[in-house]
């Protein structure tokens, strides 16, 4: 049975939002794993890294050598400092400063492939991120009198790209301040609310139109309401738990710096702030709301299944934020912990935006 223009039109645009979703998500697991890797300056400049679309993988790359071809832009470490080309051109026996610019946003002056390399992918899996987000933006724009609200909000998330993006520019150009590399993920996170309330509206429109709308939602519409309301309180104690969570997590990244990457962490929990205890306590009021869902969305559909997705996901991340409280924080544990809060994250908005379409439709 051949499929109606309104359902390929809202086909193409949820694979659009699956891949934006998708790509979100990795994006904040790369970030996770730069932070964890301590990779966070491993490409000194940007958007570029050392000068080059695509980053350097030997020493010698960016040391000064003569008789060399350099291209304007590119960067070389010398005596623990930066150098940028000032133009291109061949290099002489002797250094020639006429040439060259010493770099003053920072005095990071460190080259290491595997960092280069860890922060080169996260920066690549960000730029793919801006393709589906920039076609799903102009395909609701493109409908804008029958869609104006999902044109709006994809148009919020173009900004919100564009912030993060030049939010980067500037955590590389302040060497990792603690702050704005919170507030970098927490554009992340806001991100992936609006692609997912996106989502969740084109999915319910193309269920519809492809006669497969959801059946099973025997409950009542008290139980919806409630179901509802409990998905809200939810997302509002999960973004107060990211928020503590960043709070910690800038803690360890300032013993990180103190002691250094590969240092014993045996000690560190006595050294964090009471915040902790709270964030861990905190988990076991959220894994009570999320149980209470899960009862309430009894016989309710897909309402059900998120929930019961929701609370899985919360028990795991519950106990990996244990783990790294009992065992010292294993660096490997922080990527999981973070892309968990972010799955999480995306189903509370999913079912909550599924709860109200529902509610609004009756």
């Amino acid at each position: 049975m051949p499929q109606s223009p309104t359902t390929k039109w809202t086909a193409v645009l949820r694979r659009l939002l699956q891949a934006a979703i998708t790509l979100t998500l990795l994006v904040i697991l790369a970030g996770s794993i730069v932070r964890m890797t301590g990779s966070g300056m491993g490409c000194p400049d940007w958007p570029t890294c050392f000068g080059y679309l695509i980053p350097p993988t030997e020493e010698a790359q960016v040391t000064w050598a003569p008789n060399v071809m350099v291209g304007e832009g590119q960067m070389i470490v010398r005596n623990d400092t930066l150098w940028v080309a000032l133009e291109t051109f061949t290099t002489k026996e002797q250094f020639d400063g006429n040439h060259w610019s010493a770099y003053t946003r920072h005095d990071y002056a460190v080259f290491n492939p595997v960092h280069t390399w860890i922060e080169y992918l996260n920066r690549l899996v960000g730029a793919l991120l801006g393709l589906p987000v920039l076609l799903a933006c102009a395909w609701t724009l493109g409908r804008f009198r029958s869609h104006p609200k999902w044109s709006l909000t994809m148009l919020a998330a173009l900004f919100v790209l564009g912030f993060e993006a030049w939010l980067g520019k500037v955590v590389v150009d302040g060497n990792l301040i603690p702050h704005q590399i919170t507030y970098h993920m927490a554009g992340a996170f806001l991100l992936l609310g609006l692609l997912t309330a996106v989502y969740r509206s084109v999915s319910t429109e193309w269920e519809v139109h492809a006669l497969r709308a959801e059946r099973g939602m025997e409950g009542v519409e008290g139980d919806r309401k409630t179901a509802y309301h409990i998905f809200l309180v939810l997302i509002g104690l999960l973004s107060v738990q990211i928020l503590m969570g960043t709070q910690v997590r800038e803690e360890v990244d300032g013993l990180i710096k103190a002691f250094g990457l590969d240092a014993d962490r045996s000690q560190w929990i006595d050294q964090l702030p009471v915040g902790l205890l709270i964030h861990r306590s905190f988990s076991i009021l959220i894994l009570g709301v999320s149980y209470y869902l899960y009862r309430k969305t009894k016989g309710l559909g897909g309402l059900k299944v998120r929930a019961a997705f929701v609370l899985y996901a919360l028990l795991i991340e519950t106990a990996l934020g244990a783990g790294m409280y009992y065992f010292a924080i294993p660096r490997f544990m922080q990527p999981a912990h973070l892309l968990l809060s972010a799955i999480s994250w995306f189903l509370l908005v999913d079912g909550a935006f599924k709860a109200w379409l529902i509610l609004r439709k009756r």
